[in-house]
């Protein structure tokens, strides 16, 4: 599900000098070209069971997963018009 280029993509964010904007950034470059919402989130969720919590750009991932999720964890800055569902979370766990 996840492409190799996306995900040297995430990780050159994840690795800047400033990860919360390039993983922004990135992530709407991704919508841009294509990327459904629910494998945006899956690249981003793959990063952060990656990451310790205790990692200072820890936030940065998962602020940016919120705006990919939207509704209410988006606050109004949701990146696709519609929230992922519960539904949709869970076949995504299960591909894994």
């Amino acid at each position: 599900m996840n492409n190799p280029v996306h995900r040297q993509r995430l990780n050159d964010a994840f690795c800047s000098t400033n990860p919360s904007d390039e993983l922004f950034h990135l992530a709407i470059s991704l919508r841009d070209e294509g990327v459904q919402q629910i494998t945006l989130y899956s690249l981003f969720s793959s990063l952060q069971v990656a990451t310790p919590g205790d990692d200072p750009r820890y936030d940065a991932i998962v602020d940016t997963m919120d705006l990919i999720y939207g509704g209410p964890w988006a606050k109004g800055n949701a990146l696709f018009p519609t929230e992922l569902t519960d539904d949709q979370i869970r076949e995504l766990r299960k591909e894994a």
